[in-house]
């Protein structure tokens, strides 16, 4: 293996002459990883446990109409003004489309063993429904077969809110029962195309996240809520509603898609299929039993609102009673079909923050977030949770995360598929806060492992810049910066997970 030092050297000399990107000055591998305090040891996860990294469709390929893709959701609401903090599209991603071989090889060049990445629904079907489209059918199989040709296991995300935006046209999108019938029509050219060397499949990816924010707010397509409700500018919406009933439409298309994977695919391809969903986790300001209970029902509304359905065929309590008629009900049919139609869960575990008990809601628009009846505070004692940069940076957070899963959801397969810390910065490679977010939150999945955790893998998000849907490129997560060409030159923090993962070098953390 090349020394860090070594390595970083090349990437000063492979760096153009006319680019600002700012980089580290040479440094020993002393420097660059000292050896002072917190270890972090490949050997110290299970030698099964998946080191991968990730990419999304719409942050990541570009190519926005290569091959005969069409317009997706993310495609349209981008374009339009006020949307995205930088006036950026989906185009400024990092051209993983046709760059693909190569990301495949910096995959391999830090040793990750696993990588997951989304399947374009407009890409596959421009037309929303009808016939595939037989150029991304063979793109996506060129990406499969040359990942597994490199070693890489495919995970694969069949949607990360990018549908055509011929079916939100039309009908509607995630309002209308009708998305359940065509994702479904979707997922099964997927399985059917694919589903004999992918062995991971995720139906939907934070839909307990871009359903609030695109039915209760601006923040995703369509962009609708209550109109009049501050801080947004809504001309149409209902965010006492329409978020329940698109989050029901996406459950129900879950677990008709998990209904027939197992029942025409996974017999023979032998794969799992699970949901992946996005989990900060709320510490009681206090412990006064009405913070607790704050607490409580706030991860009700926010993981439990997706996971209680399909480990057990039915909303939280606290959210039934709350929300009451206005929260669809499954029928008994529904309720059977959903229960259990997951093999695992991903984990999407990042941030943190202390509620309080709120009774003052605003009666004046009411709505999902409303309903929560919590104040969220990043102080305790006139103590901020953690760093901020794009979310609060909180290590414990992971544990309490992976812990509350193996205690109050039946220790249940977990994945934590996305893992990642957000810097507002646009020209730099020296990502040292990165380098110690990855070595604090590793150090705590640890501990929750150590504890009994079923934890089987993590994905460091992203494997490169990209579009990063309303901040634009304005804040960037990857372990590869990405510049206006396209070209990836590696941060610090790839090569820290290069040394963790390609030598027999302990890493550290430097506090």
């Amino acid at each position: 293996m090349e020394a860090p030092c070594m390595v970083l050297l090349t990437l000063l000399l492979l760096l153009p002459a006319q680019t600002n990107i700012a980089v580290a000055a040479s440094k020993s591998p002393a420097q660059l990883f000292s050896n002072d305090s917190l270890f972090v040891d490949r050997n110290n996860f299970p030698a099964s446990f998946k080191f991968g990294s990730l990419t999304w469709a719409i942050k990541h390929e570009a190519a926005c109409y290569d091959d005969g893709k069409s317009d997706g959701v993310w495609d349209v609401f981008a374009r339009q003004q006020g949307t995205v903090f930088d006036g950026t599209t989906p185009a400024a991603g990092g051209d993983h489309y046709n760059r693909f071989p190569e990301d495949i090889q910096l995959l391999v060049d830090l040793g990750m063993d696993s990588y997951r990445f989304s399947i374009a629904w407009p890409r596959m079907f421009p037309n929303g429904t009808g016939e595939v489209n037989l150029l991304a059918v063979e793109h996506y199989n060129d990406l499969i077969d040359k990942l597994l040709d490199a070693g890489i296991e495919p995970f694969v995300t069949l949607y990360e809110q990018d549908m055509p935006q011929i079916l939100e046209d039309t009908y509607g999108g995630l309002l209308n029962a009708r998305f359940i019938d065509d994702f479904v029509l979707f997922a099964n050219a997927c399985f059917n195309a694919f589903g004999d060397r992918v062995k991971h499949w995720i139906t939907f990816d934070e839909g307990n996240d871009f359903v609030p924010f695109s039915y209760a707010g601006t923040y995703g397509p369509p962009g609708r809520c209550t109109v009049g409700q501050p801080p947004y500018n809504c001309s149409a919406g209902n965010s006492a509603t329409e978020p329940y009933i698109a989050g029901h439409n996406v459950l129900l298309a879950h677990a008709a898609t998990v209904d027939l994977y197992r029942r025409t695919y996974q017999p023979s391809q032998q794969g799992e299929i699970g949901m992946a969903i996005w989990f900060r986790w709320y510490e009681p300001l206090t412990n006064s039993t009405e913070d607790k209970e704050a607490a409580a029902r706030a991860l009700d509304f926010s993981v439990g609102w997706f996971i209680e359905p399909v480990l057990y065929g039915d909303y939280p309590i606290s959210m039934k009673k709350i929300v009451g008629s206005r929260l669809p009900s499954f029928t008994e049919e529904e309720s059977e079909r959903i229960r259990g139609s997951v093999d695992f869960i991903g984990l999407n575990a990042v941030t943190s923050i202390y509620v309080t008990n709120n009774d003052e809601r605003n009666v004046s628009f009411p709505g999902y977030f409303e309903e929560w009846g919590v104040k969220r505070t990043a102080y305790r004692d006139g103590v901020v949770i953690g760093r901020y940069d794009d979310e609060y940076y909180v290590p414990w957070g992971l544990e309490k995360v992976v812990n509350y899963m193996r205690t109050y959801y039946d220790n249940i397969p977990t994945y934590v598929t996305a893992l990642g810390w957000g810097l507002r910065s646009t020209t730099t490679v020296n990502d040292d806060v990165r380098v110690e977010f990855y070595a604090q939150y590793l150090k705590y999945l640890i501990k929750g492992i150590s504890a009994g955790a079923d934890v089987r893998g993590m994905f460091a998000w992203s494997l490169m810049d990209g579009f990063e849907t309303i901040y634009g490129l304005e804040t960037r997560f990857g372990l590869y910066y990405t510049d206006d060409a396209f070209n990836r030159y590696p941060k610090l923090s790839a090569l820290w997970f290069k040394n963790m993962l390609t030598s027999n070098t302990t890493l550290v953390y430097k506090s």
